[in-house]
């Protein structure tokens, strides 16, 4: 998708100030040196915006002011369906904030939020993709605190786990059980 300079101009505004009113932007989005644009015009821009796939609107959550706790997972795979398995399985995980192919001595990396370490060091040795077939070799990375962004697009409270999709069931878990993990849709 081309963006012109109208369109750039609404992601700029969105991105300081994303609840910002149409009429407050219209005073900032101009068509020319001199014309701002409408706030009919630029829901319009919006719409097409959303409509593309560009643009989402939605809730963002600072972990540092939870005191969340998240790491990285750097896994390298024996072969690419292995790595399409861990995609699958992991791709709508309320822990997972990030999911991304790499290249170098890794093939994936997963960033994993959690409310303490504990509940991390939970995931990691009973949920967690570690255990799943086809990894050569994994590296985690703890991460202290969020510099940039501070604000992560996170579900973190929808109550739906999607424990099935991993292939973990926590009713047959024994953290689960013994209610030292929450289970995933426990934020």
């Amino acid at each position: 998708m081309e963006l012109d300079q109208i369109d750039k101009q609404i992601l700029n505004a969105l991105f300081k100030k994303g609840r910002e009113s149409l009429t407050k932007l219209e005073k900032v989005v101009y068509k020319s040196e001199s014309e701002t644009m409408s706030h009919t015009g630029i829901a319009k821009r919006i719409s097409k915006l959303e409509d593309s796939g560009l643009l989402k609107i939605q809730a963002n959550t600072n972990v540092n002011t939870l005191d969340y706790k998240a790491l990285f997972l750097l896994m390298e795979m024996s072969n690419y369906d292995e790595v399409k398995n861990i995609i699958k399985a992991y791709e709508e995980c309320p822990r997972v904030f990030l999911l991304a192919q790499v290249t170098g001595q890794y093939n994936l990396i997963l960033g994993i939020i959690g409310q303490s370490l504990d509940v991390l060091y939970m995931y990691i040795n009973n949920c967690g993709p570690t255990n799943k077939k086809g990894i050569l070799h994994s590296a985690i990375i703890w991460t202290s605190e969020f510099l940039i962004p501070k604000f992560l697009p996170l579900n973190l409270f929808s109550g739906v786990s999607k424990e099935h999709k991993c292939e973990n069931i926590c009713k047959a878990c024994e953290a689960f059980l013994s209610s030292e993990c929450g289970g995933c849709a426990n934020f």
